[in-house]
């Protein structure tokens, strides 16, 4: 019979919330139609997707920002130690060398940063994760909150590290131009 091979309803699920507006586009371009849950969950999926879109713009300008006060704190390094890098190009270090000690002091730093922020902000999202359980549910909720990805951890670390290196770039040249009769007479 012809009601034997027809549906009444089909129910889909997705893994990520942020691909509900797309499956609900491809569903309504095959001609079928949607209920009114799946118009909700479409607005969800959209909204989930403008935060994480607004909150990746706000990452991106703290990193910057970030950025110049690395430089700042490189460019007040470099004058305090203005004399102890005079004594080393006295002795023989080159331009490269002063260049490298910054660059490698920053690299390092960057790296330790990085590392004990991506722990912190694990342990943020475990107690996010820990005090949203009291949340009643809801459509769509996940199980946590907070995805942590193998490749997040040595992207962190090593955005922190870069950001550290290109924040210390300009001071280390400074410090790599400074002659040593003149930095230990001031």
């Amino acid at each position: 019979s012809e009601a034997a091979r027809t549906y009444q309803s089909m129910l889909l699920q997705v893994k990520d919330q942020g691909q509900v507006p797309r499956l609900a586009k491809l569903v309504k371009d095959a001609g079928f139609d949607l209920a009114d849950k799946t118009e909700r969950a479409e607005q969800a999926g959209m909204l989930i997707n403008i935060i994480t879109l607004v909150f990746s713009l706000i990452s991106v300008i703290i990193v910057g920002i970030a950025a110049v006060n690395i430089s700042h704190t490189f460019f007040m390094i470099v004058f305090q130690r203005k004399r102890e890098i005079g004594v080393l190009r006295a002795v023989g270090a080159s331009r490269n060398d002063v260049r490298a000690l910054i660059l490698t002091e920053a690299g390092s730093i960057g790296l330790i940063a990085g590392a004990t922020g991506a722990l912190l902000g694990l342990a943020a999202a475990r107690a996010a994760d820990l005090l949203s359980g009291n949340l009643p549910d809801f459509p769509y909720k996940p199980d946590t909150f907070f995805a942590f990805p193998w490749w997040l951890w040595p992207t962190a670390v090593g955005f922190a590290a870069l950001f550290c290196l290109f924040g210390a770039f300009f001071p280390a040249n400074a410090a790599a131009r400074l002659e040593p009769a003149e930095a230990l007479t001031n």
